[in-house]
């Protein structure tokens, strides 16, 4: 494993000594307070904004894209605003999906790709504010992925976005954990708590805090290869490697056993990893003497891939999220329908 491996599972594990615990605590009592961002937008427009609990794994991304593609469906202008991780976008523009992801980032390009055909634009820029201003431009409403809550104004509708099975991740911040802020500190910004995962039930009680609480779960049905989704009975029967770039990897593993698919070899890079084009051949080599004939990936990890690896074809993960009565109620009381 890579050192930059070691570090994002270290986070992800909350591995470390005493030094890395003190730092952790002077980073949670920075990063509270760094929570609240400043946004001005006019007073006639809604912002709805979806932070994550931790650096990763939270299912944010996939949240904000499901409320732009909820409020779109209802007939709202909706644009999202993407925050271009690792990105630097030349000016306030529009994500297209010729776009290079070292222009707008993985996130925003997934969630591009994901809103095609719902008439939701997604807009990058090199500040928060210029993006949102972009975005007000085209919409009425604005879901700003990762950002926890806005001020001198408060956002509309602010989301706190966990995973289900482990909201708080390792419980502490970097560099001790992977929390992204102290948990009093996080859902203080926020308006709702949102739970996302595969499973009917939360695994950790979250009624101690004061916040209304929503489960989102996860659908997936297979794997789509050149706009057409294989079951995942058909995926059976191919011998399957998978790549991720994504925290916490284990979580797509985990998915795979329930479906009874068993990888022949599994490559995990960091969270937003790129790979050179020679280590992506190495890799790629590993898995023709492997017998692969298959690889698998999330739609964040394929914008990073070609649509082949050395020839073998490259399969996304199906993942959706299914929203409740409950929350959609939520989300058109806060635009105001």
């Amino acid at each position: 494993m890579s050192l930059a491996a070691q570090i994002a599972r270290s986070l992800e594990e909350g591995r470390g000594g005493p030094l890395a615990i003190a730092a952790s605590t002077v980073w949670g009592a920075m990063a509270g307070r760094s929570l609240v961002k400043p946004l001005l937008f006019p007073s006639d427009k809604r912002v709805i904004v979806v932070g994550g609990g931790t650096l990763g794994g939270s299912g944010k991304t996939p949240l904000a894209i499901e409320c732009a593609r909820y409020l779109a469906s209802i007939g709202e202008r909706v644009a999202l605003v993407g925050h271009a991780y690792g990105a630097m976008p030349p000016e306030p523009l529009v994500v297209s999906l010729r776009d290079h992801v070292a222009c707008v980032g993985d996130e925003a390009l997934v969630a591009a790709r994901a809103l095609v055909g719902c008439d939701v634009p997604v807009v990058v820029a090199p500040t928060r504010q210029a993006a949102l201003d972009l975005a007000l431009t085209r919409a009425r409403v604005a879901v700003v992925d990762g950002v926890s809550q806005t001020s001198p104004v408060r956002a509309h509708l602010a989301l706190l976005s966990v995973d289900a099975l482990q909201p708080w991740g390792s419980g502490m911040c970097p560099p001790h954990g992977d929390l992204r802020a102290p948990r009093e500190a996080l859902v203080s910004a926020c308006d709702r708590i949102v739970a996302v995962g595969d499973d009917a039930t939360l695994s950790y009680d979250l009624s101690p805090y004061d916040r209304p609480i929503h489960q989102v779960r996860t659908v997936s049905d297979g794997a789509w290869l050149d706009g057409v989704r294989l079951g995942w009975g058909e995926i059976r029967r191919h011998k399957v490697a998978v790549w991720t770039a994504i925290a916490r990897p284990g979580r797509v593993m985990d998915q795979l056993a329930k479906v009874r698919v068993v990888p022949k070899l599994a490559i995990h890079v960091p969270d937003h990893g790129i790979a050179s084009t020679s280590e992506t051949t190495r890799r790629a080599q590993r898995a023709l003497e492997a017998g692969v004939d298959l690889w698998l990936c999330t739609a964040k990890c394929a914008v990073h891939l070609p649509p082949q690896v050395d020839g073998i074809p490259l399969a996304v993960i199906d993942y959706r999220l299914r929203l409740g009565d409950g929350f959609r109620t939520a989300l058109r009381a806060a635009v105001g329908v």
